[in-house]
């Protein structure tokens, strides 16, 4: 029932729960389903000898340290792991080990405040009595509350009592039985106004609950020390200054964070290649003035300097190419990457035509011109050259535009397995690659790769 209450109020507040498990049969396997599931923040719910065994077993999955809290009952006894030891499996260092940092919660037994009470005594007057008193006898963590819950009854009577002398005189306290709800809901009433400091601190109800103070302790280095407290009449939480310790550098997370980190073009390398592509455009940028300054001189002329101009004008193309490759998510955005997809993939299809349609086109003549075996004069001039590469230029225009059209390239992200963080902190790492995709890529590709591999042929 408390489990249920919980997880109910937890719902209430907002508060996700992965995952609820029994410790009452097999606790390693409720353990083992707990780290499967990712849980980080574990609250558990058991009694002394349970809580030995699940150490234990966290100690053994490996779920405790900087990554993982344990929050449990604090009511446990001073010392409370040394009765249980010997029942478990596990060496009492790995037992400390694992309970080390865990939080327990449980209500304030006295009141800190060194404040009057409604008796004239403060919080530790009373304790001091009360010790001298009870002599030898067992003490109870309750026995504050059951101080304040006789001035309770005593404030609730008296409050009942002013109520029916002003409203029913013929009605008495002691006419009280429990078949009369009438009365009983004037006690009630009574209880619920109820507010004083006692030795447990404020006494309030809300709903016929006493709303007290819970405190928090922490395992720190084989005892449990006083961290914090939280007032449910105030609804105040009061950390202790530097009493909390946590292993890592942070709480633990709830659960494992996962940041996705974009895997980009190396800036040095993408630096280098621009700038052998940038010395490789001026070159070519040299050969083109060259050639067409020269083309009518005889050598000059007799290489096909238009077939030339279109292999260096081609070459250049590829060259621009590679700085368009060499954009990605680290220089432009999201958008911008899409529309490069297309316009490299033009760029440098078209160059490459232009460039090898060019040389194919060449190669075609001087075979066209020695497989004359009548060694006839043929003149093949370069207007028909031109046109031949426009005819291949043509059908990669085609088969461009029916792509773009088509199945046009978008920007696609693939993400590959988790990697630990290199700084060590407690986060899983995804990379992602960004580049250019569509449905039917093997298809396209294969298509343009089989059409520009005849050139190479």
């Amino acid at each position: 029932q408390v489990r249920n209450d919980l997880t109910g109020v937890l719902y209430g507040e907002d508060i996700e729960i992965s995952d609820t498990e029994s410790f009452s049969n097999d606790p390693c396997t409720s353990v083992k389903k707990l780290k499967g599931n990712d849980v980080r923040i574990i609250l558990g719910q058991f009694d002394e000898e349970m809580a030995v065994k699940v150490f234990c077993c966290a100690y053994d999955e490996e779920m405790y340290g900087s990554k993982y809290q344990w929050i449990i009952p604090g009511w446990y006894e001073n010392l409370w792991w040394e009765s249980w030891i010997n029942s478990s499996q596990c060496l009492s260092k790995n037992l400390l080990t694992a309970m080390e940092g865990y939080i327990g919660v449980d209500f304030e037994p006295l009141s800190s405040k060194m404040l009057k009470t409604i008796s004239g005594r403060t919080p530790q007057q009373y304790e001091k009595e009360y010790n001298a008193k009870r002599g030898d006898g067992q003490s109870s963590k309750f026995h504050g509350y059951a101080y304040d819950g006789i001035w309770v009854i005593a404030k609730t009577l008296q409050r009942a009592m002013k109520y029916l002398n002003a409203t029913n005189k013929h009605q008495k306290i002691e006419d009280f039985n429990y078949t009369n709800h009438k009365l009983g809901k004037i006690f009630l009433d009574a209880m619920n106004e109820t507010n004083f400091f006692g030795v447990t601190g404020q006494v309030v109800f809300r709903n016929g609950e006493r709303m007290g103070t819970i405190k928090f302790t922490q395992f720190q280095e084989r005892k449990e020390v006083k961290v914090g407290e939280y007032n449910a009449v105030a609804d105040t939480l009061e950390i202790i200054n530097n009493s909390i310790r946590f292993q890592g550098l942070e709480p633990p997370k709830d659960k494992t964070i996962i940041q996705e980190e974009l895997r980009k073009i190396s800036l040095p390398l993408y630096s280098i290649l621009s700038a052998l592509t940038i010395l490789g455009m001026i070159m070519a940028s040299a050969f083109l003035f060259f050639n067409i300054k020269n083309r009518n001189q005889k050598l000059i002329k007799m290489s096909s300097p238009y077939m030339n101009n279109l292999i260096i004008l081609g070459g250049m193309l590829s060259y621009a190419s590679i700085f368009l490759f060499g954009l990605d998510g680290s220089f432009v955005s999201e958008k911008t990457f899409e529309t490069l997809c297309t316009v490299r993939t033009w760029i440098l299809t078209v160059g490459y035509t232009t460039a090898f349609g060019a040389m194919f086109a060449k190669t075609w003549r001087v075979h066209a011109i020695f497989k004359n075996v009548k060694m006839k004069k043929k003149i093949i001039k370069d207007q028909k050259l031109l046109v031949i590469v426009g005819g291949m230029l043509l059908i990669d225009l085609c088969i461009l535009i029916c792509w773009q059209v088509v199945d046009p390239l978008r920007r696609t992200v693939e993400k590959y397995n988790m990697e630990p963080d290199p700084a060590g902190r407690d986060i899983s790492i995804r990379p992602i690659l960004e580049h250019c995709e569509n449905t039917h890529m093997t298809i396209w590709l294969g298509i343009v790769y089989a059409y520009k591999g005849l050139l190479m042929v």
